[in-house]
Order: structure tokens, then C-alpha cells, then sequence
């Protein structure tokens, strides 16, 4: 009985969702689309690649932009913003630069985002990410901060590394920390690149940079063991997926203190984000709507949620079969999945 109505309510999700997909904030300067999906504080990044059909392909991992995360550590315990129930979430409006706003009683956390322009080119061609935390509480914290990037340039066996540094090749799991002197790290197929920032045109390094599995990576609720040398497979199901996460180790944090994270992600540039000086910085800007017939990332992204409903139902399916078997720890990750599609839709 318990498995007839799962599947009941898979077929409810699926015949609810609303056309019009997810919403989400467009913002386009120069080379770069910004999209910030305002249901789940997560953001995508696209460039344009080519000018003249004006189309803009995704630099990192796109099809589910959740896979994306920013997440805190306060006194021991992980939030993962845009998912804990902790935080309210808000996007600000665009007067100024794009930004996401996480409240809860004891933090106040604003991720803004502007364009930028690296020392090579003549146009926007990435973003700088700051990430300000607050303490709103009445007691001194311990704070640490992470970024999880699911990249994706670098995958699809194409025989070249995964990741480059200005320092080093990146063919398995390599751990860079704040004694190493790599500046910034790439992310590239034979049509696109995506550079993103270690030390190079920020003030504050961070302590380590991960680059591995994406599936471990994701998995755990601050860090996973570090393996010399192993590749990019978290055997079975995640194949050749990469990822980068930047840790920022925690620290204390006093009462009405405040601690902020930057992060630049671009197109890369030979000269890295390094300048003779920093770019001007220019107001993000609603974009004019894709016509009806284009293909959008919230689209894209309500896409996603149906092969992932499509997914869970075949499981299903195989299980009432007899082909399968699913665990407590399986009907635990299910569950988390109908819930979090429930409340990403609004759905009682």
C-alpha cells in the first residue's frame, strides 16, 4: 500500500507541475548570462558562444542547478542554503547587483553577484561572487564556508585532464591548500573554458580546494577523506563527474560580526584575474525574454525534474517486479526527493 501511493503521488507531482517551469531572474552583460533560480538559491552561468545566433551555452553542470551549492558549517552543524528550512530565502531587486538573501534568527546571509571583465577582454566574461555572513545571534560562533561546483567542461572522456591550474594538470583527486601557490584553476572542452579563482584577484584564499568526485563531494555534510590519486568514479552510478569545493575552515565569529567569501568564475584568460587594475563593475539588468519557442534554463530545469520523477518511477516499477531491491537508506533518499520537489512547486 505504502508503494501505491508513492507512485500515486509521483503522478500528481508530474501532472502538476507548472508550465511555465521554475522562476528565475535573467541577467545578461558582455559574454555572460546570469541565471538565478529564486525557488532554490542556486544560480547558473552561461557564455555566449556564438554572437551571431546569439546562443549561450552553460560553463558548469546545468540540467539540475541544485547540484550547485553553497553551504555553512555553524558550530559543527552543515546548512545547505537554498535547502535548509533554517534560512528564509529572498531575492533582493535589481536596483543594484543581483543577490540572494538566507535569514534565519541567528545569521544573515547575502550572496550578491556582479559582472566582471578579466585584463583580456573587452567585455563581461565571468562574475565575482561575494558571499557576506553576519552573526544576528547573541553568542560568538565558529563559521566555515564551502562552495560545491559541478563541473562539467572537463568530463566526457575527451582524453585531455579534467582540471587545469596555472601550476599543474588535474587528471585525479587533488587537494591544492593555502601553502600551495596556484593562482587560479580551468575547467575546458574544445569550445569553452571556465576559470575559477584560487588566490588570484581576491583577498581571501581559501584554505583548500577539493577537486574530485562529484557524488562524494555532495554525499557528505562538510568534507569527504582525501585520496591521492584516485579518479573521477564513485562506481556505480557517478562516471567521469567532476567537481571543485573550496573550504573555508571555520573561525569565530562575535556577536554583530561579520565574515564574506569571494569567488570569480570566467571565461578563461590567459593573464588569469590578474590586472593592472580591478574592472569597473557595471548594474546587472533584467534580459529581454527568450521568445516562446527557445529553450530557457528554467525550462531546462523543469525538464530535469521530470526525468528525475521518470527515474524514481522505474525503480519502482522494477522493485513491484521483483527486478530490484530498495533499502530504508533508498526510500529515505526518495522520500527527501518527493519532498524537495513539493516544496519547490508549491505543492501541499
Amino acid at each position: 500500500m505504502r508503494r501505491f501511493w508513492h507512485r500515486a503521488l509521483f503522478c500528481v507531482l508530474v501532472l502538476t507541475l507548472p508550465p511555465g517551469g521554475l522562476r528565475a531572474g535573467e541577467f545578461t552583460d558582455g559574454l555572460i548570462r546570469l541565471v538565478l533560480h529564486e525557488d532554490t538559491g542556486r544560480f547558473s552561468l552561461y557564455y555566449l558562444e556564438d554572437l551571431s545566433r546569439e546562443n549561450f551555452e552553460p560553463l558548469f553542470t546545468d540540467q539540475d542547478p541544485r547540484t550547485s551549492f553553497f553551504s555553512i558549517l555553524l558550530n559543527d552543524k552543515s546548512y545547505r542554503l537554498g535547502e535548509s528550512s533554517a534560512f528564509r530565502l529572498r531575492r533582493e531587486a535589481e536596483e543594484t547587483n543581483p543577490a540572494f538573501l538566507f535569514i534565519s534568527p541567528f545569521l544573515r546571509i547575502r550572496e550578491e553577484f556582479s559582472f566582471i571583465k578579466t585584463a583580456g577582454s573587452s567585455q563581461a566574461n565571468g562574475i565575482r561572487i561575494t558571499v557576506s555572513v553576519e552573526n544576528t545571534g547573541v553568542q560568538e560562533i565558529n563559521l566555515g564556508f564551502r562552495f560545491l561546483l559541478d563541473a562539467s567542461l572537463g568530463e566526457r572522456g575527451r582524453g585531455a585532464p579534467p582540471f587545469l591550474t596555472d601550476k599543474r594538470s588535474i587528471e585525479s583527486e587533488t587537494l591544492i591548500t593555502a601553502q600551495d601557490d596556484d593562482r587560479q584553476w580551468i575547467s575546458r572542452n574544445d569550445r569553452l573554458s571556465l576559470m575559477g579563482s584560487i588566490s588570484g584577484g581576491v583577498e581571501r584564499r581559501p584554505d583548500q580546494l577539493h577537486f574530485a568526485n562529484w557524488k562524494r563531494l555532495n554525499e557528505v555534510p562538510w568534507k569527504t577523506s582525501f585520496t591521492a590519486g584516485r579518479n573521477f568514479n564513485y562506481l556505480p552510478y557517478s562516471i567521469d563527474d567532476s567537481a571543485v569545493c573550496y573550504y573555508y575552515e571555520p573561525r569565530p565569529l562575535s556577536r554583530g560580526e561579520s565574515a564574506s567569501y569571494t569567488i570569480l568564475l570566467a571565461a578563461e584568460d590567459p593573464r588569469g584575474f590578474d590586472g593592472p587594475e580591478k574592472p569597473p563593475v557595471r548594474p546587472a539588468r533584467e534580459t529581454v525574454p527568450l521568445p516562446a519557442n527557445a529553450s530557457s534554463p528554467a525550462a531546462d530545469g523543469r525538464a530535469a525534474d521530470l526525468a528525475l520523477l521518470q527515474d524514481l518511477l522505474n525503480r519502482l516499477d522494477r522493485y513491484m517486479a521483483g527486478e530490484i531491491s530498495i533499502t530504508a537508506d533508498d526510500l529515505a533518499a526518495m522520500e527527501a526527493s518527493i519532498a524537495r520537489l513539493k516544496a519547490r512547486y508549491g505543492l501541499p
